[in-house]
């Protein structure tokens, strides 16, 4: 190879690196809290891996009534009423939009983090179990992005959500973790609907190579630390980004 060409073909390596993120990666948010909303450190450590790696992202949560809202130290209702979205600007520093706007040929990628708000707001696991179904919002998001085979990244108890989706496509075999913790009932669950589990340490994430879900743990694993989230969530990180390059290859 000539030496011209050679300069020629990094300099295109170089300007396809540069515009690698021309279109950014919608964030999910569920709620502010790890019993009733999106689980603040997986939330957290996913917006730090995002921006470590230079990805771009908005943030995106369901404009209506949370589930329910949990004292976090009791562990018990309140019978209070808040809006998801007003709590997921808690995280996102108020610049949440509300998930009616998300226009999904606008993003590369989805990402969402867990928490027991995954299951409550964004689903009907948490009240209805086996029996659960996405909200009408959530699942248009979910199908607009796989129907468009973009990547799709979920942490924790969020591969529900995908499992749900694709069982509304009638695709089976969607490879997806929640890790190998005492979360044997959700496991069974996403078995149930056609989805393949496969287990993962708590600081390694799961890629389907087939419909490009990316999956990690996170506090599916009970005593996982902040170190282990921050780990798994790095992990999926690293794989959307690999993903989204050999997209604009």
């Amino acid at each position: 190879m000539s030496d011209k060409l050679e300069n020629k073909i990094n300099e295109v390596k170089e300007i396809k690196m540069e515009n690698a993120y021309t279109q950014k990666v919608a964030v999910l948010l569920a709620g502010s809290g790890a019993k009733d909303g999106s689980e603040i450190t997986e939330a957290v450590s996913l917006l730090i891996c995002l921006s470590l790696k230079g990805i771009p992202y908005e943030i995106f949560a369901p404009d209506r009534t949370q589930t329910e809202v949990i004292n976090h130290r009791l562990g018990e209702p309140t019978g209070e009423s808040r809006g998801i979205l007003e709590e997921a600007n808690r995280i996102a520093r108020g610049r949440a939009k509300p998930l009616s706007s998300l226009n999904a040929s606008e993003f590369s990628a989805l990402v969402i983090p867990g928490g027991f708000g995954t299951a409550k707001n964004l689903c009907t696991y948490g009240r209805q179990g086996t029996n659960a179904i996405l909200f009408p919002d959530v699942e248009e998001t979910l199908l607009s992005f796989i129907k468009a085979s973009k990547p799709i990244g979920v942490l924790c108890i969020a591969p529900l959500l995908v499992a749900l989706a694709f069982k509304k496509l009638n695709l089976k075999g969607v490879q997806l973790t929640l890790g190998s913790g005492s979360a044997m009932n959700p496991i069974s669950f996403i078995e149930s609907l056609g989805a393949i589990h496969r287990v993962c340490g708590r600081q390694d994430s799961v890629l389907d190579t087939t419909y490009k879900v990316i999956s990690a743990p996170a506090y599916m694993y009970d005593d996982a630390t902040p170190a282990d989230i921050f780990k798994c969530t790095e992990s999926l990180v690293q794989t959307l980004h690999d993903l989204l390059h050999v997209s604009m290859a």
